[in-house]
Formats: C-alpha cells, sequence, structure tokens
C-alpha cells in the first residue's frame, strides 16, 4: 500500500474527549426514539439466527428493485472488502479525493490501483477515466468534497465488461435524493453502495447495503460469511427502508440544506478561507491558508484532516454540517486559529463563562476553595437540589438563582434546557456557576453540559467535587476500603433497576466482586438491586449501610444485610438522598 497518505485514517481518530465532533459525518445525537425502540424490541430474537428475507424485501421495494439486487452488508465498508475480494480487474482506478476505504480495500485484496486525481472544483468529466479500466470507483456525493456529480455523468461510465462503483453512503442527506442511480437497473456493471449509519446515527451498528446485478450479488454472498448482520441490524434495515422512515430522512435532509448553507455563508465572510462551492452532503471541504487543526484543537474543535485524502494537503479540512448555534462558534474559533479579529457584525458582544461546579455531599464546608471563589465571583446560579443549597443563602445581592433541580416523580427540568440555559446566560455575557452535588462527572451528567458549552464557544471550567458515593460513607464512619476487608470498591448507579433494557449494568458480574459495592439513586430500587445481586451469588447476610442525608444535620444511618435492606428501609422511611453500601465494611462500628 502507497506510504504517501494514511488510507486507513478515518475522522473518529481527529476526535478526543472534550471537543466538539466536527469530524465524523455520522448524524449527531442518538438514534431517534422510535428506532431504539424497534431495536431494543429486537433483542427478544437473539436465540434464533438471523433470517434476512424481510429486510431485503424492504430495501428492494424502497428503490424498486428486485430482492436479488440487494446485498445487506455489515456498513458500507464490508461492501468495498466483498468488491475487492471477489472482483479480478486488470484496471482499476478509483476517482480522488473521495472515501479512502474502497483503494485500501482493493490494496489489501492484492489489486493495482490506479488514482484519477481531480483538481478543484473536483468534477469528473467524461474523459478523465481511462478507456481501458474495468473498475471504476466514485463517490457521490463524494466524501470529503461534498459534489455532487450528475446522474447522466456516472451513467456514461457504465458500458458491458466494466463495474462502475458509485459510493452513495450520503445521497440520503441530498432532498430527493437527486442524482442517485440506486434505482437503475438497467446499466450494465452498475453497483450502487449505501449506508444507514450516516443519516440514522448507527454507526456502531454497522448496516449497510448495496446493489447490483443479482449475478454478482450472488457472487458476493459467496464470499460473504454467513449471518453477517445481526437481528438488531436487520431490524434497523427494515424499518429504516419503510416509507415513513424514507420521509423522515427526507425532513432531516432539508434541515441539512438550511444548516449547510448558514455555514457556508458564515465562512464565505473568513479571509483566506475557500469552500469548495456547491456543496450538497453533510459536511464542506474548505482550505485555509495554513494548517489550523492544532489550533482548533486547542480551543475545542475536531476536524477531519484532509491530507489523508489523496489529491489534498494540510490545509484542507472537512467539517460536518450542524446547528447553526455549533457553526458560529466553529467559525469564531477558526478566526481566532487564523489570528483574525471577530467582524464588526459581531458587534463585540461579550461572552462571558460557565464553570460547573462539584458542591460535593451538601455540608457546604466540603466545598472546594476554588468553588467558592467562583460562587463568590458569579452573576448566575445554575443549581439542582442536591450539594450545598444552603450556600445559595449567602451570595452577593443581586445574583440570579435558576432552579435546574430534578425531583423524582415531581418537577423536573429537562437536561437539553439547562443545557441551552447555560449557553444562552454565557452569551449574555454572565458569569455562570453550575452548582452541582456531589462531582460533575460522577452520574451528574457534566459531560453534556461541557460538549454544550464548547459546541456554543462558550468557556467552561471544571471543578471537581467530593462525591457523596465516598463522602456520605466517610461522614458516617462506613470505609469504603479496608486492608483486609475490601481492596475495591465499585460506584454503581441505581437509577435504572436490574432487568430494564436500558441498563448497562451487569449485576452477575458485580455480585462476585469481593470488594465494597457503593449505590447511588437505589433506595427505590433496592429490593430489585438486593435480589439480583443475592441471585448472583452475593450472601443475603452480607452487611449494609444505607447513609440518609449525608454530610447534613439530619445525617442517619440504617444498618442491616443485603437480603432485609428493601424491606428495612421501607420500614425505616428512608427516602433519597441516600448512599446504599453493600460489603463487609458495612458491618464494622469503631468503639
Amino acid at each position: 500500500m502507497p506510504t504517501d497518505v494514511d488510507l486507513g485514517h478515518h475522522g473518529d481518530r481527529d476526535v478526543a474527549p472534550g471537543l466538539v465532533d466536527l469530524a465524523v459525518n455520522v448524524r449527531a445525537g442518538a438514534p431517534p426514539s422510535w428506532l431504539l425502540a424497534r431495536l431494543t424490541g429486537a433483542l427478544g430474537r437473539l436465540a434464533a439466527y438471523p433470517d434476512q428475507s424481510s429486510a431485503r424485501a424492504a430495501v428492494a421495494a424502497r428503490h424498486g428493485r428486485p430482492a436479488g439486487s440487494v446485498l445487506l452488508t455489515a456498513g458500507a465498508a464490508e461492501g468495498f472488502v466483498l468488491l475487492a475480494r471477489t472482483l479480478r480487474p486488470r484496471r482499476a482506478v478509483v476517482v480522488h479525493p473521495q472515501f479512502t476505504e474502497p483503494e485500501a480495500a482493493l490494496r489489501a485484496a492484492g489489486h493495482e490501483v490506479e488514482r484519477v486525481v481531480l483538481a478543484p472544483p473536483f468534477r469528473v468529466g467524461p474523459g478523465l477515466v481511462p478507456e481501458d479500466a474495468d473498475l471504476v470507483v466514485v463517490g457521490n456525493p463524494t466524501n470529503p468534497t461534498s459534489v455532487l456529480h450528475p446522474a447522466s455523468t456516472l451513467s456514461a461510465l457504465c458500458r458491458p465488461g466494466r463495474v462502475v462503483v458509485v459510493d452513495e453512503a450520503f445521497m440520503d442527506a441530498v432532498p430527493g435524493e437527486a442524482e442517485s442511480l440506486a434505482g437503475r437497473s438497467d446499466l450494465p456493471g452498475l453497483v450502487v453502495v449505501r449506508s444507514l449509519t450516516k443519516t440514522w446515527g448507527l454507526a456502531g451498528l454497522r448496516v449497510g447495503y448495496l446493489l447490483a446485478d443479482p449475478a454478482l450479488v450472488a457472487r458476493l454472498q459467496q464470499a460473504q460469511p454467513l449471518w453477517p448482520l445481526s437481528a438488531p441490524a436487520l431490524v434497523a434495515v427494515e424499518a429504516c427502508s419503510a416509507p415513513s422512515a424514507v420521509e423522515e430522512s427526507a425532513t432531516w435532509a432539508r434541515g441539512i440544506v438550511a444548516h449547510r448553507e448558514h455555514l457556508a455563508e458564515a465562512l464565505a465572510g473568513v479571509p483566506g478561507v475557500d469552500v469548495v462551492p456547491d456543496a450538497r452532503g453533510p459536511f464542506l471541504l474548505l482550505r485555509t491558508p495554513v494548517d489550523v487543526r492544532s489550533a482548533l484543537r486547542d480551543v475545542g474543535f475536531a476536524v477531519r484532516r484532509g491530507d489523508t485524502f489523496p489529491g489534498l494537503g494540510p490545509e484542507w479540512a472537512r467539517v460536518a454540517v450542524r446547528d447553526p448555534d455549533t457553526s458560529d462558534a466553529f467559525v469564531r474559533a477558526l478566526r481566532g486559529a487564523l489570528g483574525q479579529p471577530a467582524p464588526a457584525g459581531d458587534g463585540g458582544r461579550p461572552v462571558g463563562s460557565v464553570a460547573l461546579v462539584g458542591g460535593g455531599p451538601g455540608d457546604p464546608a466540603l466545598l472546594t476553595v476554588r468553588g467558592l471563589q467562583l460562587l463568590a465571583a458569579a452573576d448566575v446560579v445554575v443549581a439542582d437540589r442536591l450539594g450545598p443549597t444552603t450556600v445559595l443563602d449567602g451570595l452577593a445581592p443581586g445574583v440570579k438563582v435558576v432552579d435546574a433541580s430534578k425531583t423524582p416523580g415531581g418537577r423536573t427540568v429537562p437536561q437539553e434546557e439547562t443545557n441551552a440555559r447555560l449557553v444562552s446566560l454565557a452569551r449574555e455575557g454572565k458569569r455562570v456557576v453550575r452548582l452541582k452535588g456531589g462531582d460533575p462527572y460522577v452520574f451528574a451528567r457534566g459531560w453534556e453540559e461541557l460538549a454544550a458549552c464548547r459546541a456554543a464557544g462558550v468557556p467552561v471550567e471544571v471543578v471537581p467535587g467530593v462525591t457523596s458515593a465516598l463522602g456520605a460513607p466517610a461522614a458516617a464512619d462506613v470505609p469504603v476500603t479496608h486492608r483486609e476487608l475490601a481492596q475495591e470498591f465499585v460506584v454503581v448507579s441505581g437509577h435504572v433497576p436490574p432487568g430494564d433494557p436500558r441498563s448497562t449494568v451487569d449485576w452477575d458480574a458485580l455480585a462476585r466482586l469481593n470488594g465494597t459495592l457503593v449505590l447511588l439513586m437505589a433506595v427505590d430500587r433496592l429490593p430489585a438491586i438486593s435480589a439480583a445481586l443475592v441471585a448472583g451469588g452475593r450472601g443475603g447476610d452480607t452487611p449494609v449501610a444505607v447513609v440518609q442525608q449525608g454530610t447534613l444535620e439530619g445525617q442517619r444511618v440504617l444498618r442491616t444485610t443485603l437480603a432485609a435492606a428493601g424491606d428495612d428501609c421501607a420500614r425505616a422511611g428512608v427516602r433519597p438522598p441516600a448512599v446504599v453500601v453493600v460489603g463487609a465494611v458495612a458491618g464494622l462500628v469503631a468503639g
């Protein structure tokens, strides 16, 4: 494989924790709730071998093709690998710059590959592809250029004795799928590769398909392992090919157009930055006077490097299209990376700051010095119901307090609303303190708030706090470790009970541990948790200490056993907030 570029580099390698992700082109956020529900429902089918027939029929119906022309694949990448391992081209040509996986797959299969490298504005012409090429690979819309080639141009490449592979992984982002060849079964040698991972946020599920002549599909299928897609993946294929899903995808595509135009217009005002015109994908390719990737990372943004695409250099970067606020923040960061002042139209609008302050388990004396300093200088405090709420009474006159509480069974402020409020207040020039109970990153959704601020270009600081998982037991004389009894401890959220399909906790594995379990948000689900731990092998006589209102004046400790913990808490009227400690250390009593 040539060493001039890293064909194995993909956008996920440009991303790191704490950065706003503009490097990966997958739809931001989780799949829609209806799709998640369908995927969750598929878990009941895991005992049976997956049957592709319904999913293939759904794809065939969507594109007006016979089912025999559909090959379901584990993402578009598997389609490229199967083609490379099955075909025997004499002269293989890949049109660049484009997604590098097709060339990498061909070279890995032992094929010689010839590149047709397009110059800006990166449009393929009829005379650019060698006449005797018997395998041609081209993207549409092309990654990373966002160029959409006319269907007539690509159709003209098709001829008997030649295979033309058109990568349409991002065609869903084009309203009406203009210029798509997916429905064309009359063109000789045409193979269309599609992906469902981009539009529906399913990169981790690996879902795609290709459309080709049934004879070629049969050959490719022989090279494919048995049962290549799992039951959930097949459910996703069928669900996302339904007419209602196609219409939802079209609505998303129209939104992408508006957001892309917003970003392109903002970039047009940045001196020295060139954007590839007439973009049609969910990303833009831009060229800057210098390589700005490191400078952008320093201020919280990740973009896809361009120099791993043949034909591009380090001055090129691919930028995913996001919402207007994120795009505006990125453009401001780009100006800063290029050493340019904000334009006059930005008005020198003041931008405040956000500090995510861990308030500790409740006693205000356990707040950190840095946390107290920030509270003293705050204009606005956005506070939870947990943590040191008494410090709010000592704030300077005029400091606004915003309630962001999440109360079980009561008033709950949605997390998205809190994120938006933090950004909005900071954009008013306010110094905002987000006062959270415990530590911002221990079951407190601090990461989501940090990401929202970073995406909006708002300066944000994180101040660690004493987590109640350690502070409450310590205040009640319950050590979570002991040299002889517990050489490990695990902190677990009990918010989702055992057996719930949303749970990611392996309760059987926890039951087998010898050390200490510290359970947060577990009082209301303690009977189910105790039963799961006992069923997993933890002794019913294991000591348990339940610390209610830890570090506060109303602190009390209930000592019980694992088998009796649920009933004893109910009888004693134990209510949240409380921390449950399970293990031998819970039976220690000093004095």
